[in-house]
Parts: C-alpha cells; sequence; structure tokens
C-alpha cells in the first residue's frame, strides 16, 4: 500500500497528457531530462544544442549532436528509479541518429494470498529502447522520427510493444523563431499482459519559440494532446445541492479551463554558454493535481544548468502534488571534447 500514492503521482504527475486508463505505457511521456522538466516537461520547439530536446523531438537532431552523451535521472518518491541515457551521431550523406534508453523500476512489492499473509515480493519495470532518425532539408526545414521497442514487466506478467514517433521542424535563423509538430507513440502492443490488447498513449503536439534578439530569453508555447479536445474529467466531489430543489449539481471546468489544459508555458534564461535557467507551468497539471482546501504549487517546475569543465549539468524540480514531486538530474557531454588537441607544428629557425 505504501507505494500506491507514488504510483499514482507517477502517472498522473509525470506523463503529462493522457486521461488515466485510457491507454498503457503511460511511462512513455514521463520526462527524466531536468533541462526538459524545468520548462514544463514540453520543449519541442527549443533548439538549443542538448540532445535532450532532440529525443523527444528527433527533427531537432542535427550535426552539432554528434558524439553528444546524455544521463538523465529522477530522485523519486519511495524506491523508484526512473533513468535516461542517449547517445547521437551524425552521419555524412544519412543525417544524424541517436539510440537512447528509458528504465523505470518500481521497486520490491509484497506479494500476499487472498488473507494477506505474505509469500515473498515481487518487482515491477518499464523499458523503452529508441531509434531516433534527423534530417535537415535545409536550414529552415527539418524532419525526423524515432523507432521504439517498449517492454513492461510486472511480476510474471509482461507486455511487448513497438510505437513510432514522426516530427516536424521550421526554423527561421534570422528571428530565433521555431516551430515543431510531433506525433507520438503511434504503434501497437503485439504481446499483452493477459488477453485483451490496450492502446498506446498517442499523443499530438505543437511548438513555438522565440529568443529574443538583445536578451538572452527564449520562451515557448507547447500545446499538448491535441487529439483530443476535452481533457475535463468527472469529478464527483465537484457538485453543489441546490439549497431551493435539493438537486445535485454537477460544476463543471467551463470551455476556457478545459482549453487552457492544452497549454504548457516554458521560457530559458542564458546570460552565458556555462549557466542556464528554466521555468515552466502545465495549466493542466494545476487542474488535475490542486486541492481545493489548501495552496499549492503544483504545475510549476524549475530548473538551473551550469557548466562545468567538459560536463553540462541540469537540475530541475516538478512541483506534483503535495504529497511530493520529482528532483530531476541530467549530465550532458561532446566525446570529442575529450581529445587531445594535436600540438601545431612549430616553425624551425
Amino acid at each position: 500500500m505504501k507505494k500506491l500514492l507514488p504510483l499514482l503521482l507517477l502517472g498522473f504527475g509525470s506523463v503529462q497528457a493522457q486521461l488515466g486508463g485510457q491507454s498503457t505505457f503511460q511511462f512513455l511521456n514521463v520526462v527524466p531530462s531536468a533541462r526538459v522538466a524545468g520548462q514544463g516537461g514540453n520543449a519541442i520547439a527549443n533548439t538549443a544544442t542538448d540532445l535532450n530536446f532532440a529525443l523527444w523531438n528527433p527533427a531537432l537532431l542535427n550535426p552539432d549532436l554528434s558524439k553528444q552523451v546524455s544521463i538523465s535521472m529522477i530522485d523519486y518518491v519511495s524506491d523508484i528509479v526512473i533513468g535516461e541515457v542517449g547517445y547521437a551521431q551524425h552521419f555524412e550523406k544519412l543525417g544524424t541518429f541517436s539510440l537512447s534508453t528509458k528504465y523505470i523500476s518500481y521497486g520490491d512489492f509484497d506479494r500476499t494470498n487472498t488473507i494477506g499473509i505474505k509469500q515473498g515480493t515481487f518487482t515491477g519495470t518499464d523499458l523503452a529502447v529508441i531509434l531516433g532518425y534527423g534530417y535537415q532539408r535545409d536550414t529552415n526545414w527539418s524532419f525526423g522520427a524515432n523507432l521504439k521497442y517498449i517492454n513492461s514487466k510486472l511480476d510474471v506478467y509482461s507486455s511487448n510493444a513497438m510505437a513510432l514517433d514522426a516530427a516536424i521542424s521550421y526554423q527561421i535563423p534570422s528571428k530565433r523563431m521555431a516551430f515543431s509538430l510531433v506525433a507520438k507513440n503511434m504503434g501497437f502492443q503485439f504481446d499483452a499482459f493477459h488477453e485483451e490488447k490496450e492502446n498506446l498513449p498517442f499523443e499530438i503536439q505543437m511548438g513555438f519559440s522565440n529568443r529574443f534578439e538583445h536578451l538572452p530569453l527564449r520562451w515557448m508555447v507547447t500545446l499538448e494532446q491535441l487529439e483530443t479536445w476535452d481533457l475535463r474529467y468527472d469529478d464527483p466531489n465537484n457538485v453543489t445541492v441546490n439549497q431551493l430543489t435539493g438537486e445535485i449539481e454537477k460544476n463543471e471546468p467551463s470551455v476556457w479551463n478545459n482549453a487552457l489544459r492544452h497549454v504548457v508555458l516554458g521560457a530559458e534564461f542564458a546570460p552565458t554558454k556555462g549557466f542556464n535557467l528554466q521555468f515552466g507551468y502545465s495549466f493542466r497539471r494545476k487542474n488535475e493535481l490542486d486541492i481545493d482546501t489548501r495552496r499549492t504549487s503544483s504545475g510549476i517546475s524549475f530548473g538551473v544548468g551550469i557548466k562545468v569543465s567538459k560536463f553540462r549539468i541540469n537540475y530541475a524540480r516538478n512541483n506534483l502534488h503535495i504529497a511530493g514531486g520529482g528532483n530531476n538530474f541530467s549530465i550532458v557531454t561532446q566525446l570529442q571534447d575529450f581529445k587531445k588537441k594535436k600540438p601545431k607544428n612549430v616553425p624551425s629557425n
């Protein structure tokens, strides 16, 4: 029972854009990267030279990311372990490829019989191995795709699936603008947990970002879950009793409230190449995880990044609920930075 709350927070706080119970493999939308998580968890239009952005939008894969390695993890509640490792490599005349893996271990659970007698323990894990490809057509247009192998295990039960992401980006370098469109998790479950196969968490996202000309600040707006208009849910407790008639009336969120649930705001302030700050706000997370009896900071995220020697280190904090949140850590480095520079030839006298 002690793990039910962490699993609930993971499902509703990290997946970002999928109503619970409608699909399986929700862990695909968990964001281990600190730099992405600090900007609201959806930063598909950030064109900074960081592999973590390209792992979520393969159209951002480009030659500048070649030989870049990223390692991310989330210090989550209970003993849940979440991690992601990625690598990019550019090939002339082919494009830029990435290989990454995402892993979640939910720890040990007590196995009991029907009357509650403990009979040992079991574990639960999720795994995704992702091959990405990005191609730059010119200075404006770029395209990309991710191919995913997905595996999930819970005790003696397991499931496997394949999924595809497709992405397109349009940039205007002179205006420091970028537009992106990503269709995520198109695929099927070919090996179900039991007999009935389930849907994957398909989602369409669209993002826009712009960096000011005389201010080192990039701001972005991401629209998520565009394939589903109504993101509201039926809350049986959100009702009032008519004092005249005694009838129970539902207090449904407004259309404006529903529209804002599709919006994620993000910003990154980078005054130098070795230092940056991130801020983010998810309207949907705020509405779903907030409580009426207490003021909370649900929906807010922030992060900081610094460069130490050849490593870029990022930290982010996601405020999910008053019961807990997630601390994200990421390290990014470029392998060619470790190569020794050949000394220049000294001309003889």
